[in-house]
């Protein structure tokens, strides 16, 4: 176990409340933060658990979560049992392109939508339409920042 300071854990606190207030969980936003601040970058799951004090099911669930998402990975050491976890950070590259991919199916709903409803009221059309082109907008735009991490 690691003692945290007062500052690291006002840090890792607000990582919480960040990703909550985003859609997320507090639990994956403070294991978020953790895992940025401590040195050496990575640690084991009791590890996780003791220093944030969060239940055995809660970390369980979340580095679940976040291994599928893309956000962590974990390592092992030769005769070692534990498994050590660390943020994903090389994986960039591979979660923009999933955003890509789910500003698509966005896109293709809300074109859907627009299709499939009765038209008639032209100001909410026009927000659907200025919605719909906000994703294009943030599609392309997520295709050239990838372009230029290369």
């Amino acid at each position: 176990m690691n003692e945290l300071n007062k500052d690291q854990n006002a840090l890792i606190e607000r990582f919480g409340i960040m990703l909550k207030s985003m859609g997320s969980t507090t639990a994956l936003g403070k294991i978020m933060g953790y895992l940025t601040i401590v040195e050496p970058p990575y640690r084991s799951f009791e590890d996780i658990q003791a220093d944030l004090k969060l239940s055995k099911g809660s970390v369980s669930n979340t580095l679940k979560i976040m291994e599928l998402q893309g956000l962590i990975e974990y390592f092992t050491v030769p005769g070692d049992r534990k498994r050590f976890f660390r943020l994903a950070l090389k994986n960039q590259e591979y979660l923009l392109m999933r955003q890509i991919t789910e500003t698509d199916r966005m896109i293709s709903i809300m074109q859907d939508a627009m299709l499939l409803r009765t038209p008639g009221n032209a100001e909410f059309e026009g927000e659907l339409q200025k919605f719909i082109d906000l994703y294009k907008l943030l599609q392309k735009k997520i295709l050239e920042v990838i372009k230029e991490m290369k």
